[in-house]
């Protein structure tokens, strides 16, 4: 092989690896992790109708829980969810979901009023309860944050669920950093980024 020869083939694998660094540095950001798949529930909603995940196919949602007499990490962490909300109020393809892991008190009715607090549409912001068991469930094997044992020390943590019903990643639901992070997640596997 003469020397121009392998100038050429050294210059065409150099733009091949300088393309491939650059492809994957820029993707690097836009791709979140698989961590698990929601599994299917059905819960009771605020206006008093049946939430299942079938209704969220198809969504981008952000799931959360919580209990309405909860005076500790509830209201910053519902403020903060309600910072996703305004953000994504508009959008269609954006759900989020509050399951309340304290049933027995937190009925359609109370969830109303909770949720009037937060001027929140609850046709795209989802106020859910259900039987205990089935809540605790979805918390311990579903997704997979906090230990139900005492609802007091429920988990802060903010799932990203995708489109496919995927969970794509895990905030801190106290941490304004993180709910920023989480706007900008969003809109990843909204394709917007």
């Amino acid at each position: 092989m003469n020397q121009k020869n392998r100038f050429i083939i050294y210059g065409i694998v150099a733009v091949f690896l300088a393309v491939t660094y650059f492809i994957k540095e820029s993707d690097r950001d836009s791709i979140l992790p698989l961590i698990g798949t929601v599994p299917e529930f059905s819960f009771t909603d605020s206006n008093n109708d049946t939430i299942s995940k079938n209704e969220m196919m198809g969504k981008v949602w952000v799931a959360d829980f919580i209990f309405t007499t909860c005076n500790m990490a509830c209201p910053v962490m519902t403020g903060n969810m309600n910072l996703v909300h305004k953000a994504f109020k508009e959008n269609d393809d954006v759900r989020i979901v509050s399951i309340s892991v304290y049933p027995e008190y937190d009925t359609p009715e109370v969830l109303t009023e909770y949720a009037s607090r937060y001027n929140a549409n609850t046709d795209r912001w989802h106020f859910l309860t259900g039987p205990e068991e089935l809540v605790q469930d979805i918390i311990k094997n579903g997704f997979k944050i906090g230990d139900y044992e005492d609802i007091i020390f429920h988990s802060e943590k903010f799932a990203l669920v995708d489109q496919q019903g995927q969970i794509r990643g895990y905030y801190n639901g106290m941490k304004t950093e993180e709910i920023t992070q989480l706007k900008t997640d969003i809109k990843k596997l909204l394709g917007q980024s």
